[in-house]
C-alpha cells in the first residue's frame, strides 16, 4: 500500500514537472516575450478577480496551471514604467489569457463566446432606450447638471442619420400626439426635482461602477492590458452631450429677450457708470449664478424660460456654427456607438449569466430611469408654463 502511494506521488510529481516544462516552452520563458512600444498600464493588477459566476474556476486556473505566466505578468506590472520588462506586459497578458482558455472545456469556451456576441449587441439595445442628442441638448439649456447626469446614466443615444441636422426646435411641436404637463404645485415640483437628481445620480453611479467592474474583471481581446476602455466609453458620451448643448445654446441666443441681444438696457448702462465696472460685474455675476441655480432646480413644467416652447419662427436663420455642432454631435454619437460595440464584443472571460445580470441589465435599468426623467421634462416644456 505504501509503495502504491509512493508510486502515485512520484507519478504526480513527474506529470507536474512535464506540464511545467510544456508551459515554459509554450508561454515563456520571460525573456522571449515580445516587447510593445506602447503598452497601456492597468490601474489595478489584472487577473486578481473575475465575475462571480466563474471566479473560483478562473482563479484556480490562473494561479495553478498558468502560474508561470501569472508570475511573469506580476513582474512586468511591478517593473518601472517604460522599462523593457514593462513593455512586455501586453505579450505576457495575451499569453496568460491564452493559457487560461487552453484549460477550459469546450462548453465553457462556447459560453464565453456567446456572452461576447450578446455584449456586442449592448450598444444597440441601449440605443433603443436612450435619448437623442437633440432632446438631451434641449434639457441641458434649462437644467445642465441634470442633463449631464442623464448623459452618464444613458451613455448611448438613439442613432440618427449621420450628417443630418436634428433641429431641436421641432421637439416641442406637435403637442397633440405627445405628452404635455402643465404647471405643477411648487412643493410637489421641488420634491420631484429632488427625486430626479437622486435617481439620475444613482443611474450615473451604477453605470460608472459597472464599467469599472468590467475593466477589472475582464480583458479585451484586442487590447489585453487596456482596462479604461469601458469607462472611456461612458465619459465620451457626456462630451457628446456638451457639444450638442453648446449648439442648442447658440440657437437659443438667436431669440434674445427684449430688443437687445445681450440683454443690457439703458438702465444697466447708467448703473454701470454710477457704481463702476467691477462692482457691476460682480453683482451681475451673482445675479446670473442665482438665476442658473434657480433654473437648475426648477422642473421644466414650472420654468419661466420657455426656450423652444412657442413663438419661434421656423424660417429664422440659425447660426452656421450651431448647425455644425449638432451635426458633429450626431457624428460623434455614431462613432461612440461603434466604439462601444468594439469594446463590448471583445470582452473576455465573461459568462452569459454575468454578461446579462451584472452588465447589460444594470445598464438597461439606468437607461430606462434616465429616459423617463427626460420624457417628463420635455413634456413640461410643452405645457403652458407658469
Amino acid at each position: 500500500m505504501q509503495l502504491l502511494l509512493k508510486w502515485v506521488l512520484i507519478t504526480a510529481a513527474v506529470i507536474q514537472t512535464v506540464k511545467a516544462e510544456f508551459d515554459l516552452a509554450l508561454y515563456g520563458p520571460y525573456e522571449y516575450y515580445t516587447s510593445s512600444p506602447i503598452t497601456p498600464r492597468p490601474w489595478p493588477n489584472q487577473f486578481e478577480t473575475f465575475f462571480p459566476n466563474n471566479n473560483r474556476l478562473l482563479t484556480n486556473i490562473s494561479t495553478g496551471v498558468c502560474n508561470l505566466t501569472l508570475r511573469d505578468y506580476h513582474a512586468a506590472f511591478e517593473a518601472p514604467h517604460g522599462s523593457v520588462e514593462a513593455r512586455k506586459m501586453l505579450s505576457i497578458c495575451n499569453r496568460h489569457e491564452a493559457c487560461i482558455y487552453g484549460q477550459l472545456v469546450p462548453s465553457i469556451t462556447l459560453n464565453y463566446q456567446g456572452a461576447s456576441i450578446f455584449l456586442g449587441l449592448a450598444p444597440y439595445i441601449l440605443s433603443t432606450l436612450g435619448p437623442t442628442v437633440a432632446k438631451l441638448s434641449v434639457l441641458s439649456v434649462h437644467r445642465p447638471l441634470l442633463a449631464f447626469l442623464i448623459s452618464l446614466g444613458a451613455p448611448v443615444s438613439t442613432p440618427v442619420h449621420v450628417f443630418d441636422f436634428d433641429d431641436p426646435r421641432d421637439l416641442l411641436r406637435d403637442k397633440a400626439r405627445k405628452l404635455v404637463i402643465d404647471r405643477i404645485d411648487y412643493r410637489v415640483a421641488l420634491l420631484i426635482s429632488v427625486i430626479q437628481y437622486v435617481l439620475a445620480g444613482l443611474a450615473a453611479t451604477n453605470v460608472i461602477s459597472t464599467m469599472i467592474a468590467v475593466g477589472q474583471n475582464t480583458t479585451l481581446a484586442w487590447a489585453c492590458t487596456t482596462q479604461f476602455a469601458p469607462l472611456l466609453w461612458v465619459v465620451l458620451a457626456s462630451f457628446v452631450a456638451v457639444v450638442a448643448m453648446v449648439g442648442t445654446l447658440m440657437i437659443k441666443w438667436t431669440y434674445p429677450p427684449g430688443n437687445s441681444r445681450l440683454g443690457v438696457s439703458s438702465a444697466h448702462v447708467k448703473r454701470l457708470v454710477n457704481i463702476g465696472c467691477v462692482p457691476w460685474l460682480f453683482a451681475h455675476t451673482l445675479r446670473n449664478m442665482g438665476d442658473a441655480v434657480r433654473s437648475e432646480i426648477t422642473v421644466c413644467a414650472n420654468t419661466t424660460d420657455r426656450a423652444f416652447c412657442r413663438g419661434i419662427e421656423k424660417h429664422t436663420k440659425l447660426p452656421k456654427l450651431a448647425v455644425f455642432l449638432h451635426i458633429a454631435a450626431g457624428c460623434m454619437s455614431f462613432v461612440l456607438f461603434l466604439f462601444g460595440t468594439a469594446v463590448f464584443s471583445a470582452l473576455q472571460l465573461v459568462t452569459f449569466i454575468d454578461a446579462f445580470a451584472r452588465i447589460i441589465a444594470r445598464l438597461i435599468a439606468s437607461s430606462v430611469i434616465c429616459r423617463l426623467i427626460l420624457i417628463f421634462e420635455l413634456a413640461g416644456l410643452r405645457g403652458a408654463g407658469p
